[in-house]
C-alpha cells in the first residue's frame, strides 16, 4: 500500500469533525460547500438537463446567496475557549526546557498559545496531535556542539494524522500528512503533501518523509540526550474522551449540526419571503369588460397614494400578502432553542442580568465536557514536555495545568460565617479554607499559604487561623 493510505477510521470521522470546522469558519465555508450543507430545493435535480438545468441552477444560486448563516458555532468556540483561558495555566518548567515557556515550537509559540490551539483543535476536530522533535544532529558531536539545539513541539491537526497502528498495547506507526512547498522559480510555488512516518522497528524509533508516495531521504533515528534511541514514538494523540489514537467526536458536533439545519432552514424561509412576501395587488375588476378595462387603464396599474384605478361596474381593489409567520420560520426557532439546550450560551445576547448561579445550572454538562479537554489537554502537554527533557538532558519537576475554573465563583458573607465556624471547631483544616477562598475570590490565586503566614506574622494580628 502507498503511504498516502487512510486509516480505515479517519474519513468517517473527518466527516463529522469538517462539518464542525466548516461551521466554525463561517458563511464562506458552509456556503461553498455548496450541495452538502444546502440540497437543492427541486426534486430529481439530478435528473435535469439542458434549459431546465440552468433554469435550476439560477434558482439555487440566488437560493444560496439569500439563506443567512448564523455563526452561533463559532460565538460558542470562541466563548468556550476563552473560559479555559481566562485564567493563566500553572506552568513550571525545569531550565533545560524553560526556553518553551515562550518559544514551544520553534518560531516564538509560548506554551501558552500551544495549549490554545490544542483546546481549539478539540472542540472542532475532536482530537489533535503533538509530535516532539529534535534537529538530527551528525554522530560524535560533542555535547557544546549540539548545545544550540532545542527539542521543539510541533502540532499536527486532525486532517493530518491520515494513519496509525499499535502492535498490542505499543505505538508502532504514525504517518503525518505535511504541506510541502516546491518552488517554481524566484516568485512562485507549487504546493503538494508530504508524509512524514513515525515507526518503532525493532524496539527503536526513526522518522522518515516521503514525497509522491517516494522516500525523500533517509531514514533517521532521533536520540535521547543520553544517545540512546528512543523506544517508543514520542508522539501524543489529543482527545476529548481519551488521550489514545482513537477519533472522538468534537465537542462542538452537536452544535455544529443545530447550525447547520437552521441554516437550510434560513434559505427556505428566505425563499418564501422572496417570492411570496411583498405584497400583491390583487382587483376584482366587476362587470368591466377586458376592453373597457384597458381603456380606462391605459397605462396599466401604478400603486401608490397619487395613482388610480377606474372600473366600472363595481369592483374591488385588495392587498394581498403571506402570514408573518410559517413552519420554516418556527423551525428555525427551534433550531435555536437547541442550541441553546446544547450550551450554546453566546446565542442569548443581552443576557446580562443572568446570574452566575443560573448560568453555572444552565451549563453544567457543557462545563463537564470543557472540564475533561482541559484535563486532557494538560495531561497530554506534561508528558511532551517530559520527553522534551529526555531530548535536551537534565531533571526537574514539570507542571502544567489548565484552569477548570470558567465560571467566577463567589461566596456571601453567610457561606464565609459558616467555613469559620468549620475551622473554629476543627472541622476543616486552614488550607481548605485558603483554597476555598481563593476560588471564591476572597484570596489572589497566585498567593501561597506561606505569604499569607507571613503577611499574618508581620501585621501581629491575632487571628493566625486565617
Amino acid at each position: 500500500m502507498p503511504v498516502d493510505t487512510l486509516h480505515p477510521s479517519y474519513e468517517a470521522h473527518e466527516q463529522k469533525a469538517r462539518r464542525v470546522r466548516d461551521a466554525v469558519a463561517g458563511s464562506d465555508a458552509i456556503k461553498g460547500r455548496g450541495f452538502l450543507y444546502l440540497p437543492h430545493p427541486q426534486e430529481e435535480y439530478e435528473t435535469l438537463t439542458g434549459d431546465a438545468k440552468k433554469i435550476a441552477d439560477t434558482r439555487y444560486k440566488a437560493y444560496k446567496e439569500r439563506a443567512v448563516w448564523v455563526g452561533v458555532t463559532r460565538s460558542t468556540h470562541d466563548g468556550l475557549l476563552g473560559a479555559v483561558f481566562r485564567r493563566d495555566p500553572e506552568v513550571t518548567l525545569p531550565s533545560p526546557i524553560g526556553y518553551m515557556e515562550e518559544d514551544a515550537d520553534g518560531s516564538g509559540m509560548s506554551l501558552v498559545q500551544f495549549a490554545r490551539g490544542n483546546v481549539s483543535g478539540l472542540m472542532t476536530s475532536g482530537r489533535h496531535g503533538v509530535l516532539v522533535d529534535y534537529p538530527e544532529a551528525e554522530d560524535g558531536l560533542t555535547r557544546e556542539q549540539t548545545q544550540g539545539m532545542k527539542a521543539t513541539l510541533r502540532h499536527y491537526s486532525s486532517p493530518s494524522i491520515v494513519n496509525w497502528r499499535r502492535d498490542g498495547e505499543t505505538l508502532v506507526l504514525v504517518v503525518l500528512r505535511e504541506p510541502w512547498a516546491k518552488d517554481v522559480d524566484e516568485f512562485e510555488q507549487d504546493w503538494d503533501w508530504q508524509y512524514r512516518v513515525l515507526r518503532l522497528e525493532d524496539g527503536k524509533y526513526t522518522q522518515q518523509v516521503y514525497r509522491d508516495n517516494q522516500p525523500a531521504g533517509e531514514k533517521v533515528m532521533p536520540r535521547q540526550a543520553n544517545g540512546s534511541p528512543w523506544q517508543e514514538i514520542p508522539f501524543q494523540f489529543l482527545g476529548t474522551v481519551d488521550n489514545n489514537e482513537t477519533p472522538d467526536p468534537p465537542l462542538l458536533l452537536d452544535i455544529a449540526d443545530q447550525n447547520i439545519a437552521m441554516y437550510r432552514n434560513s434559505a427556505t424561509v428566505e425563499e418564501a419571503a422572496h417570492i411570496c412576501g411583498q405584497p400583491v395587488l390583487h382587483i376584482d375588476i366587476g362587470e368591466t369588460s377586458t376592453d373597457e378595462w384597458t381603456e380606462l387603464n391605459p397605462n396599466g396599474i401604478s400603486i401608490g397614494a397619487r395613482r388610480g384605478v377606474q372600473t366600472r361596474g363595481g369592483g374591488t381593489m385588495a392587498m394581498v400578502q403571506a402570514e408573518e409567520r410559517n413552519l420554516p420560520l418556527k423551525l428555525m426557532e427551534q433550531r435555536r432553542e437547541d442550541m441553546v439546550a446544547l450550551g450554546a450560551k453566546l446565542i442569548e445576547r443581552g443576557a446580562s442580568n443572568e446570574t452566575a448561579e443560573s448560568v453555572r445550572e444552565r451549563s453544567g454538562s457543557e462545563s463537564a465536557n470543557l472540564s475533561s479537554v482541559a484535563g486532557n489537554v494538560s495531561d497530554g502537554i506534561r508528558n511532551v514536555l517530559e520527553w522534551s527533557l529526555a531530548f535536551m538532558g537534565g531533571s526537574g519537576e514539570i507542571e502544567f495545568e489548565l484552569s477548570r475554573q470558567f465560571y467566577d465563583v463567589t461566596a456571601d458573607p453567610q457561606d464565609v460565617m459558616a467555613r469559620i465556624q468549620e475551622l473554629d471547631r476543627g472541622l476543616i483544616a486552614k488550607s481548605d479554607y485558603r483554597t476555598w477562598r481563593r476560588k471564591t475570590g476572597g484570596i489572589e490565586p497566585d498567593r501561597s499559604d506561606e505569604d499569607i503566614d507571613a503577611d499574618v506574622e508581620a501585621g501581629g494580628t491575632a487571628i493566625g487561623a486565617l
